[in-house]
């Protein structure tokens, strides 16, 4: 393999310009195992979270909604530095599971009046129908 590469392609110059690239380009190749240090510090990152049990997610959002969890970060975060992505959505996923669990309890102190057995089982969705079956309305009320 050659030290250079040529970007133009045909060999034909269509006003084009022609760059030599000298391989490597991102230095892997340069460590004895091959791997950059970068590489290196990130595979142990991804084994230390892994190790915690930490789990990843990504998330793709329209501009406006960026914007939004921007501002809410900012203002959520007070006087001192605004709240990181992570913090703020790990934030709102531990506040909407208490929210829940104060639903759901509320709900299971109840009694349907359809079938009189306590929610939220009921009678487990044979009344769904009704209007008069409260399972319906509470499927309702426990959505986002």
């Amino acid at each position: 393999m050659t030290n250079k590469v040529l970007m133009a392609g045909d060999g034909m110059n269509h006003g084009r310009v022609e760059i030599p690239i000298s391989w490597p380009v991102t230095r892997h190749g340069d460590e004895k195992d091959g791997r950059s240090p970068e590489a290196i510090r990130k595979a142990e990152q991804r084994a230390r979270d892994a190790e915690a049990g930490v789990s990843e997610l990504r998330v793709r959002l329209e501009p406006g909604v960026a914007a939004r969890l921007a501002l809410a970060q900012q203002i959520r975060g007070g006087q001192g530095e605004p709240y990181t992505a992570t913090e703020y959505v790990s934030t709102l996923i531990l506040r909407d599971l208490d929210l829940l669990q104060q639903q759901c309890e509320s709900v299971t102190q109840k009694i349907c009046v359809a079938c009189r057995k306590p929610l939220p089982r009921g009678c487990a969705g044979i009344w769904k129908g009704e209007l008069t079956c409260p399972i319906r309305h509470l499927d309702h009320a426990l959505m986002l």
